[in-house]
């Protein structure tokens, strides 16, 4: 039985609230500042976070209200998109594909990610009308995108880790959870 199952749905929802709701003020910042990408990547852990504590289908919904919350308010669309397109989605579906084979589940996350890089780079120029200068030099993008893939993977991996083993009995979210 997993961990997740034995908490109160009104606990996984104020949770998973809360935590979609300090995603939408960080991609804020990160729209208003130069830290849009920064923001995605902490927002991915906050997904991972929701993810380990209160379940998949929490996740889910906590990714849509990010989204949702974030297209609409935003003044810079490109880190909702990109919360959208990878930040958010890629935690939750991180925990099924490293269920392949080890080399099988590298070529299932970079065909991933260049299949939402490549669809976030549309939404952004044709929806949004966005006029980044990166979006001349796709290969380059796509190149840049999969060495920081690699290392953003290993950083998530490690950082679940380090929270599940050891962060997570000093914050006190057992007795919580």
């Amino acid at each position: 039985m997993k961990m997740h199952s034995q908490i109160p749905v009104s606990r996984k929802v104020a949770f998973s609230a809360i935590l979609a709701a300090l995603s939408v003020v960080l991609l804020y910042i990160g729209s208003i500042s130069v830290l849009d990408l920064s923001s995605v990547v902490i927002c991915a852990l906050l997904t991972m976070l929701v993810m380990v504590e209160a379940g998949e289908k929490y996740a889910w919904l906590t990714v849509l209200v990010t989204g949702i919350l974030s297209l609409l308010l935003l003044p810079v669309k490109l880190p909702a998109v990109l919360y959208l397109f990878f930040g958010g989605i890629y935690p939750i579906l991180k925990a099924h594909i490293e269920k392949t084979p080890y080399w099988l589940s590298w070529l299932f996350k970079i065909s991933m990610l260049d299949t939402m890089l490549l669809g976030a780079m549309a939404l952004s120029r044709l929806v949004f009308t966005a006029e980044e200068p990166f979006f001349d030099f796709t290969g380059l993008v796509l190149l840049a995108g999969t060495v920081f893939f690699i290392v953003f993977d290993l950083a998530l991996t490690a950082c679940v880790t380090a929270y599940i083993t050891r962060l997570r009995k000093r914050l006190g979210l057992k007795k919580l959870f």
